[in-house]
């Protein structure tokens, strides 16, 4: 049988075939320095990508043991460290890292995930400026740099939710950061991000707005079932019809049509208890959160006034 070589393994690598490219890399004999820290380093990353965060650490750190002038093993410890919830111990190495290598972004990226998870943001600050230049597109990152950069430069915070949504349109999390800064709660200033982040209010928001969007996505349905049913009952009642009961059953359809947004307009008031004094959100500033919200909006009205113009003619022809 042929000794796998580092040929083989780029060849796997090139493919993203990561556990092909681990289990060569873990069969092969070599011989030297440099071709053990080679050999280490890639089966690092390879574990790294199989999230195999153990075996990971174990290869970086022998990979480490050749010499502290790579950055990679320092990078890869402490990712494995912080995946295994190993925090404290993440940062330990990362901060080793960083003084090794201050220029490194990949070493920046871990200690910037760690001090932020341990609450040290003042610290995290600076660090954070390296990590994002070397990785303007990570998600992750992107994420924690927008936390925090929040309490002290809101455009920069705005600038990184809004590049997270644009790599990852799916996280719902990004846009709710984005959207807490682009288009705050009334009466929050510049920024609702703190207030939204509490978890009472992030659950209520989540929940308001499924109801909300769900609501307001059916709205043509009451206009529509409304003005049927209006019709149908003054049709039934029209040998006892007076101008008084035929004005009845037009506010009758007004009042079915509009219940859809009463609920909608009703569970945001709710939500606004979860808010503190003096903060609330409106249903101006949810719609510029959620423009295809405007296109309900429209056709509930396009409707509304088609249902009421024909129970309009309805009326008129048989009085």
């Amino acid at each position: 049988m042929t000794m796998p070589t580092f040929a083989d393994v780029d060849a796997a690598l090139a493919k993203r075939d990561y556990r092909a490219a681990l289990d060569m890399l873990e069969s092969m004999e070599v011989v030297g320095e440099d071709a053990c820290y080679r050999r280490d380093i890639q089966a690092a990353a390879c574990a790294d990508r199989l999230g195999l965060y153990p075996l990971c650490e174990e290869y970086a750190t022998r990979a480490r043991a050749y010499g502290d002038d790579m950055a990679a093993p320092f990078a890869l410890i402490a990712r494995a460290q912080r995946r295994q919830g190993l925090v404290a111990d993440a940062e330990a190495v990362a901060s080793a890292g960083m003084r090794l290598h201050p220029q490194s972004p990949e070493i920046a990226r871990e200690l910037t995930l760690c001090l932020v998870e341990l609450g040290r943001c003042e610290e995290a600050l600076s660090v954070s400026q390296v990590a994002t230049d070397g990785f303007p597109d990570d998600v992750e990152l992107l994420m924690a740099y927008g936390r925090l950069w929040e309490p002290v430069d809101p455009d920069a915070a705005q600038w990184a939710f809004g590049r997270a949504k644009a790599n990852a349109p799916d996280l719902a999390e990004a846009k709710f950061a984005y959207d807490s800064l682009a288009h705050p709660l009334k009466g929050a200033g510049r920024s609702s991000y703190a207030i939204e982040m509490q978890p009472a209010v992030a659950t209520a928001y989540r929940g308001m707005l499924k109801r909300v969007t769900f609501v307001l996505d059916k709205a043509w349905i009451f206009a529509i079932v409304g003005g049927f049913g209006s019709g149908l009952g003054y049709l039934f009642t029209l040998r006892y019809m007076t101008d008084e009961r035929a004005l009845l059953f037009f506010l009758l359809y007004a009042a079915s049509a509009l219940s859809g947004y009463a609920f909608a307009f009703l569970q945001i008031a709710l939500f606004n208890r979860t808010l503190p004094r003096g903060v609330r959100l409106t249903f101006t500033r949810l719609r510029k959160r959620f423009p295809d919200l405007g296109s309900s909006v429209m056709d509930f009205i396009r409707m509304i006034v088609l249902a009421g113009l024909i129970l309009f003619v309805l009326m008129a022809l048989t009085r």
